[in-house]
């Protein structure tokens, strides 16, 4: 029975937990000025490392993201010290703290005020190919502010799309993390230039048309395959991995264009958005492989040089490596 009272208690302490933190908290640091906001921000990250508190292991109800991410900077840092992967652990908690606040500027800030202090790298190729109704689809990972990144591509002219998943929408998910979700995806739609956040489950077609129709979609390309027969095999963060092959599929069937990015806070305010050199279909279908390799080779350059950033690097210790 005092076992049974206690679960309660810590079921209602955590319920209220996710309420304060995602309905009140984040939406209010929204609204205070950017400095600040993100200072605060950076301490929510802190305490969520102390506690170990990340929505996914409270939705599951399991405790798994900082240990994960400690042997995640085991094997992207191996010659460093324990007290090296203690710190990018905390970091990861930080960084990933500051991108759910940038998450909330997307539904309550004007982020055109941002435009003057951030940088993009070789965007141009992307108005190019959206002239000439050339589809092109742009790999990312859950690195850094990749999604403010979306945003500076969608604000420069570009109709940008982006495949998110259902995953958020789960009962097992805190309603008031759901509602973040969704004004989050609703948020940063109104800098797409009329694209859409569309989950791939309930019409991948629908991105299809996008690429036919000129537009880009951006994939997240750091999810393992969840088929082995249709994985695309490459070396990728020191081992070689089965990806899902979603992007490559996407590009093979509507003969788009393939790039990929990278978006580097630098500082409050102030954003660098890397775009990589855009491969032609044509390139994919000589050597579709050599192509992709390229282009997770960009993507793991900033991984191995801000590895703190990759707030989803709990996953690198479930990647299958088939040597």
């Amino acid at each position: 029975m005092l076992k049974k009272i206690v679960l309660t208690i810590g079921e209602k302490i955590r319920q209220w937990l996710q309420t304060w933190d995602y309905a009140v908290f984040l939406p209010a640091i929204a609204h205070l000025p950017l400095v600040l906001g993100e200072k605060l921000a950076k301490s929510r990250g802190v305490f969520n490392a102390i506690w170990d508190l990340d929505w996914r292991s409270l939705s599951l109800r399991k405790r798994y993201i900082r240990k994960n991410t400690y042997l995640a900077m085991q094997m992207l840092l191996p010659d460093e010290t324990p007290r090296v992967w203690r710190i990018k652990t905390l970091k990861r908690f930080v960084h990933n703290a500051r991108e759910e606040w940038e998450a909330c500027l997307f539904y309550y800030y004007d982020l055109y005020t941002l435009l003057p202090n951030c940088h993009c790298i070789n965007t141009k190729p992307l108005h190019h190919a959206q002239q000439k109704r050339q589809g092109v689809v742009l790999l990312c990972c859950h690195f850094d502010s990749f999604l403010i990144g979306v945003s500076l591509l969608g604000m420069q002219g570009l109709k940008v799309n982006v495949v998110t998943s259902s995953v958020v929408e789960n009962p097992q998910v805190h309603p008031a993390i759901r509602q973040f979700y969704q004004n989050k995806y609703r948020g940063l739609e109104k800098y797409l230039n009329g694209g859409k956040m569309y989950h791939f489950e309930n019409d991948i077609r629908f991105f299809y048309r996008c690429l036919k129709k000129g537009e880009i979609v951006v994939i997240l390309a750091d999810l393992p395959a969840a088929e082995k027969p249709t994985s695309v095999v490459l070396s990728f963060l020191g081992g070689i991995r089965r990806m899902a092959p979603g992007a490559l599929r996407m590009v093979q069937k509507t003969n788009s264009q393939i790039g990929a990015f990278a978006c580097i806070h630098q500082n409050t305010g102030q954003y660098l958005l890397h775009c990589s050199t855009l491969h032609t279909h044509t390139a994919i279908k000589q050597n579709p492989l050599n192509t992709m390799q390229i282009l997770y080779q960009f993507l793991e350059h900033y991984i191995y040089q801000f590895p703190e950033r990759w707030w989803a690097a709990d996953l690198l210790p479930f990647y299958e490596d088939i040597k």
